[in-house]
């Protein structure tokens, strides 16, 4: 039987900390720093990858609402790579993250073009604005819950842990 991921992944902090870094001299201080690094980035790779296609999910079609509230707002030419970019996004591959990832990623491409409007900067209908701070307060919501085992955010006792941001939002 082959080791799980999460043993995996549980087994490398190990060897960081119980080896690698007690071995490190203690003045080599930025060897230490990027070992603790990897460390903790290893723990939240830990807490993500299960959830991680279906954040990937949940923040295309996030992106895709959006898109659809802009796309009356936007100037023709604008309009249509926004159409363009969020049927290609409907018709990604939804059991591959690096699919979502590539989508989410063109989709948010056409999304700033219509949000800057071009060269002019013409200022958005209020109904556009609304769509976009909506989102804006989700999405970065999503993002705060997803790295909050970085420890850096001043509010993170405040956030769902991953698993009940993903209920949440699947049941929004």
């Amino acid at each position: 039987m082959l080791p799980n991921i999460d043993l995996r992944i549980a087994n490398m902090v190990k060897a960081l900390e119980q080896v690698i870094l007690p071995a490190l001299p203690r003045d080599q201080r930025l060897a230490r720093d990027q070992a603790m690094l990897v460390a903790g980035h290893l723990r939240m790779l830990g807490d993500q990858w299960k959830a991680a296609l279906r954040y990937e999910q949940i923040s295309l079609d996030a992106l895709a609402g959006l898109a659809l509230d802009l796309i009356p707002a936007a100037p023709a030419a604008l309009g249509h790579r926004l159409a363009e970019a969020l049927t290609a996004a409907q018709g990604c591959d939804r059991e591959s993250v690096t699919a979502l990832e590539q989508a989410n990623i063109a989709l948010g491409h056409a999304v700033d073009a219509v949000i800057l409007v071009g060269e002019a900067h013409t200022p958005l209908p209020q109904s556009s604005i609304d769509a976009i701070l909506d989102y804006a307060l989700r999405h970065a919501r999503r993002e705060r819950t997803w790295f909050k085992a970085n420890s850096l955010d001043p509010d993170q006792g405040e956030l769902p842990d991953i698993a009940e941001m993903i209920d949440a939002a699947s049941h929004a």
